[in-house]
């Protein structure tokens, strides 16, 4: 291998003027370095800060918006608008039906109570069923014998922590008008049948009575009830007064016996007819009449209804007037409604269409 020196190739004077530039470049770039050095111990001897923004630019799509005079309205527009103006119509006018009924309702009640207060009459013997409106709550005598092979119920239901039955027992009337059924009462369920009762004269009397009742309308059965499967059954699940008296062979008239703890007892005594004159050579026959004994009223006896529950003796209804006045709350519901649907439907109608132009506008109004 020859060593060749580098001045032998490349001719000093060569070298020396392409290396001239590389020192002075050198020296630059130290001189750079301090400059940089001392402008960064200037900028840490000053205190520091912060750049700042001063253009905002907003977050608003300000994409051009397609916008017409007048909104589209669509079929469930109009089906909803239609709505919310016949909402407030039509419960204005049932809440003026329920005030007009609730006049109706307070004018019966008032003629009902008066009619109780009037003393008891007799029912007329051809007393029409159809005039049993204008008798509602009235008071009356029925005097006859009952029929208790005809006995039907209706039931069952609950009173004083017992079950039981409603018993209606078709009466024989005394003046010769129509046999009419007559509610008497609750009795328990292990006195349904007439030979488990005890206090016969007052549970099954077999002799004449005297019974007060109240007349009572027949209200139409509801559709939604449940029916009578056997024909031959005597016993309802829902009155249906109007099948009872066909059923029992009695005139549609609904009495309805009133609550009597007093005892009536009674007496038996032996009647001689009379014979003629000339049938001097016969006997008078006799027969044995069983009639209600004549007692002064501090003599009679009161039981209690805890006592007839357990002798089966049908416990009556009270003469008070049963009838359910909730129309006020009615009325308040409906004109509630009206005014509310009122309130909704002025909104709905007030409220402009909304438009997006003016709510960039306000939000660029108010961060820009």
């Amino acid at each position: 291998m020859f060593r060749y020196s580098l001045t032998k190739i490349i001719p000093r004077s060569t070298l020396t003027s392409q290396l001239r530039p590389l020192a002075v470049r050198s020296s630059q770039l130290q001189l750079g370095l301090h400059q940089y050095q001392s402008v960064n111990l200037r900028l840490k001897s000053q205190p520091s800060f912060q750049s700042r923004r001063t253009v905002i630019t907003s977050n608003v799509d300000w994409k051009p918006i397609k916008t017409t005079d007048k909104e589209e309205w669509t079929l469930s527009k109009y089906i909803f608008l239609s709505l919310l103006i016949l909402m407030p119509v039509i419960s204005f006018m049932l809440g003026t039906w329920q005030l007009r009924r609730l006049k109706w309702k307070n004018n019966l009640i008032a003629s009902s109570e008066d009619r109780l207060t009037y003393d008891p009459i007799p029912l007329p013997k051809n007393f029409d069923p159809e005039d049993a409106e204008d008798w509602q709550y009235r008071r009356v005598i029925v005097k006859g014998k009952f029929d208790h092979s005809r006995e039907v119920f209706v039931g069952p239901k609950i009173k004083n922590e017992q079950k039981g039955y409603t018993l209606y027992t078709p009466l024989v009337r005394s003046d010769g008008g129509p046999d009419v059924l007559i509610e008497r009462g609750f009795v328990t369920d292990n006195h349904v049948i007439p030979g488990t009762r005890s206090l016969h004269h007052l549970s099954v009397p077999m002799h004449e009575v005297e019974v007060e009742c109240i007349i009572k309308m027949i209200n139409p059965k509801p559709r939604i009830t449940m029916q009578k499967t056997d024909p031959e059954s005597r016993l309802w699940h829902v009155l249906d007064y109007n099948e009872m008296a066909e059923f029992t062979g009695c005139i549609p008239l609904h009495l309805a016996a009133l609550v009597d703890l007093k005892d009536h007892p009674i007496e038996t005594v032996t009647v001689t007819e009379p014979k003629p004159w000339w049938k001097v050579w016969a006997s008078a026959k006799t027969h044995k009449e069983t009639h209600l004994k004549d007692i002064k009223p501090e003599e009679v006896q009161e039981f209690s209804q805890y006592q007839f529950m357990n002798a089966g003796v049908p416990i009556g209804r009270t003469a008070t007037i049963d009838f359910r006045n909730n129309h006020l709350q009615y009325i308040v519901t409906w004109y509630g409604l009206c005014f509310a649907s009122s309130i909704l439907l002025f909104i709905v109608l007030k409220k402009k269409p909304k438009d997006p132009m003016k709510d960039k506008l306000r939000h660029a109004h108010k961060f820009m």
